[in-house]
């Protein structure tokens, strides 16, 4: 019995969408001008979204959940990308979310950078959520798409073989 197998859309390759979303959302995180965190808590974020998404992918899902969860990892990676900027761990305060007051910055605490744009920022995660769910929803599709063009461009079998004998 085979029932335990977990469905063909997932495939093996489900856990691409952690490095995906984070790459992803890294991307969008310094275009809007915020600060990038550790390479080791990229890889912490990467291996934990990484997880997530094997373990999700194990499961059918339908496409507006996918959407909805492309969209909380941003958001989930955007704080952890602002909370965890600088290695201080005083993200959170120096983030700048409009209309939050701020305690005044210590000695030493990085500020927000100059070019910082919360609306661009929204912005750029929000893309980066569509490309991540465009990815993850298109990727299986394309590469079949592309190694069924390939089997039908590749000359037939016999032609490959040397008939000198």
């Amino acid at each position: 019995m085979d029932d335990a197998k977990p469905p063909a859309r997932a495939g093996g390759l489900a856990w691409l969408a952690g490095p995906l979303s984070t790459g992803f959302g890294l991307a969008a995180h310094i275009a809007a001008g915020g600060p990038a965190p550790s390479l080791m808590i990229l890889g912490a974020l990467t291996a934990l979204f990484a997880m997530a998404a094997a373990i999700l992918g194990r499961f059918p899902l339908p496409g507006w959940a996918l959407l909805l969860l492309c969209g909380v990892a941003q958001q989930l990676l955007h704080v952890g990308f602002a909370v965890f900027a600088g290695g201080s761990g005083s993200g959170l305060s120096v983030h700048g979310h409009g209309g939050v007051a701020q305690e005044p910055l210590r000695a030493g605490e990085p500020a927000a950078p100059a070019g910082y744009s919360l609306h661009l920022m929204l912005y750029l995660h929000m893309g980066a959520a569509l490309a991540s769910n465009a990815a993850v929803t298109y990727w299986p599709r394309f590469a079949g798409w592309s190694s069924a063009r390939q089997r039908s461009c590749a000359p037939p079998a016999h032609q490959l073989r040397d008939d000198h004998g």
